[in-house]
């Protein structure tokens, strides 16, 4: 059991520090993400760190492992706890999003972008064809 309580704890600060990495990163415009990007990752790390507290709380502090003793609190509170994770997966999922919206437009800016250039490159070899044409005929 000491493995799991020092897992979570490790776990706990792990998503602390990404989290203030995250924002770090955003304020310097170190990244690419969008405001609301960056408020889905804020509010998928709360609920990972409580997720985790819950966890950690339920299993060492109120001794949840068996719920013989109290079963309707013990029902209720691994339920909840089951609900926030829920909810960070639908978090997660927006976010995952997100991410795949600025994806597929940054892959049609690279197409159109890609577009502009080849349409620029066959004006300009039609543009010297033709120029090189009325110079001969001279």
């Amino acid at each position: 059991m000491y493995a799991i309580a020092i897992t979570l704890v490790v776990l706990a600060i792990m998503v602390l520090v990404l989290l203030a990495v995250e924002i770090q990163s955003y304020r310097r415009g170190r990244t690419i993400i969008s405001r609301r990007r960056l408020k889905l990752r804020m509010v998928a790390g709360a609920l990972l760190l409580s997720l985790l507290v819950a966890v950690f709380l339920g299993l060492f502090v109120l001794g949840l492992r068996e719920g013989r003793e109290n079963p309707r609190f013990f029902l209720a509170y691994w339920s909840g706890c089951l609900l926030a994770a829920i909810a960070l997966m639908r978090v997660m999922l927006a976010d995952l999003q997100e991410v795949e919206d600025r994806f597929t437009q940054r892959q049609h800016e690279i197409w159109r972008d890609m577009a502009r250039f080849v349409g620029e490159q066959i004006s300009a070899r039609k543009r010297a064809d033709a120029g090189g044409k009325s110079e001969k005929s001279e």
